[in-house]
């Protein structure tokens, strides 16, 4: 039957006595309605007499309720389970019953909005775990279609937690990088959770979402808004607090490093760890980490955590969307950081060329090596793209008035300060930290860039992030293949067949790359190439 009248709606206070009436009654329908509103609300002794009423109902009944199949997964981790970052067990079993129950559902035929919700919301999670992402988002949009069918009337909504589904296919596409997507279903999650008081732990992840997606992408007085919001609402329970708002403890670290605040971003990195943690928004975490390590902590250090974090988590989770991006950008950043300028930029060529999040640390390559035209090119061309962070955007206009500064251009230095004004505000480091010295007193010399006084002591205790120059070593496409085959062992006559070109144009291509590799023999050669990281 069609979900068609709201369940009566118990406070958590009186939960107990009215689970001892469902048993006593062995009601299995006030049961599942019970569950349906409490289950993220149970802990503790709470989950532990849950538990014991579920254990009561019959097994055909069981089968025949999955929401109350799911409510004893979670019952009973919630019972037995006391450290809720350790997920591992959890996640398992409820993903796993999930992912069974929505195999033998018949998505268009099935007649209960909350069932749909339930089952299929677990079976998304379980899809996104194995890093099949995109099923994720089908399987929401097929969820979304019948709900919507079985709910037409504006405002008729009998789903326990409203907006669940859009909230869960808002994380989808969070960690598909699809931040405008992801956007618009989280609003549409916080909607319709705000109109139950029942809805609050999708109202209060959903606002920790929104926090996390603008703070990632620079946008910080938009960030804070959410964070206020956020922090209007109630978690349902201690147990699940850190699962909902921990996109909002990864929008307060961002708040603190722009801030260039150590002792608050070391207190939200206690909090959400290193990336390692088996978290949903785990890449959202490891941003913020490498960014903590890059302007803050161990450089060296930070690029062995990247290895560490490819052992913590499924290969095809970190081979997907925003984890692709935040483990390249990392990669890359902490290269130039450590003087592996060539290897960074073999990094930047090898990937995507319109991976407008690598554009950043390109232009900072151009600008350490002199390349101080291609610089304004790159930054008159990205820094108001949008698919440019906020943050990119800050520093990116930076890069452009050095570069202008050092050919001597004070009027375009004086421009590119007052674009600044429009994305960066008296009391953000961050920008400004990512300077060497050198160039920054160069810059206030010559340009007014607003500062409080807080802004201004922690400045100037920031320490050099990058070396102040570098030397590129660029091969052309031919010149890298050719040092390929002399690495594999080739003579030049054996590389000239290979290629199909004359031994003296493979004698010219290697004249070319010793030169460029100041090298004098193919031993010479091949050891620069790889300590450079050019092979």
């Amino acid at each position: 039957m069609p979900d068609s009248t709201q369940p009566a709606r118990v406070s958590v206070a009186d939960l107990p006595e009215a689970l001892a009436r469902t048993a006593e009654g062995r009601d299995w329908t006030a049961l599942e309605a019970l569950c349906d509103q409490h289950i993220l609300a149970v802990e503790g002794e709470l989950a532990a007499r849950l538990l014991l009423v579920l254990s009561q109902v019959p097994d055909e009944e069981l089968r025949a309720r999955p929401r109350l199949m799911i409510s004893w997964i979670c019952a009973y981790h919630a019972a037995n389970q006391s450290d809720v970052s350790e997920l591992r067990p959890f996640l398992r079993h409820y993903t796993e019953l999930g992912t069974r129950l929505a195999a033998t559902m018949d998505i268009a035929g099935e007649t209960s909005v909350a069932t749909l919700v339930a089952v299929g919301t677990a079976a998304m999670i379980g899809l996104r775990m194995q890093g099949a992402c995109a099923e994720a988002e089908e399987l929401g949009q097929r969820l979304t279609t019948r709900a919507a069918q079985l709910s037409p009337l504006p405002g008729v909504d009998v789903v326990p937690r409203t907006g669940w589904l859009p909230m869960q296919r808002g994380l989808t596409r969070s960690l598909m990088d699809d931040f405008p997507a992801a956007v618009e279903l989280y609003r549409h999650a916080y909607e319709h959770a705000t109109v139950e008081p029942l809805t609050a732990a999708t109202a209060l992840n959903a606002t920790a979402n929104l926090a996390m997606i603008f703070a990632d992408l620079g946008h910080g007085a938009i960030a804070r808004q959410w964070l206020d919001r956020m922090r209007g609402f109630a978690s349902p329970s201690k147990r699940v607090r850190f699962l909902l708002t921990v996109g909002g403890t990864i929008a307060e670290g961002w708040d603190a490093l722009d801030r260039y605040d150590e002792a608050s971003l070391a207190n939200s990195l206690e909090i959400t760890g290193d990336g390692t943690k088996q978290l949903e928004v785990w890449p959202f975490v490891a941003a913020l980490v490498f960014a903590h390590g890059l302007y803050l902590g161990d450089r060296v250090t930070s690029l062995a955590h990247l290895g560490t974090l490819r052992l913590s988590h499924a290969p095809a989770l970190i081979n997907q969307g925003t984890a692709v991006r935040v483990m390249r950008r990392a990669q890359v950043e902490l290269l130039i950081a450590t003087g592996q300028a060539t290897r960074a930029l073999r990094l930047i060529k090898e990937a995507d060329p319109q991976a407008s999040w690598l554009t950043l640390p390109a232009a900072r390559l151009r600008l350490l090596n002199g390349e101080y035209e291609a610089v304004r090119a790159i930054a008159s061309r990205i820094s108001w793209h949008e698919t440019t962070s906020r943050r990119d955007s800050r520093q990116m206009l930076l890069l452009r008035a050095i570069a202008a500064l050092r050919m001597g251009d004070k009027e375009e230095v004086n421009r590119a300060v007052q674009l600044i004004s429009h994305v960066r505000t008296p009391d953000e480091v961050l920008s400004l930290a990512s300077l060497s010295p050198a160039d920054r007193d160069d810059l206030f010399r010559l340009a007014s860039i607003p500062l409080t006084d807080e802004a201004a002591q922690r400045l100037a205790l920031a320490r050099p992030v990058f070396p102040e120059r570098v030397q590129l070593v660029e091969l052309s496409n031919r010149e890298q293949v050719v040092l390929t085959e002399l690495g594999a062992g080739l003579t030049i006559a054996e590389v000239a067949r290979k290629l199909v070109v004359s031994v003296n144009t493979v004698r010219t291509q290697v004249k070319s790359v010793y030169r460029k590799l100041e090298a004098s023999s193919r031993e010479d050669a091949l050891m620069r190439a790889y300590e450079l990281g050019v092979l």
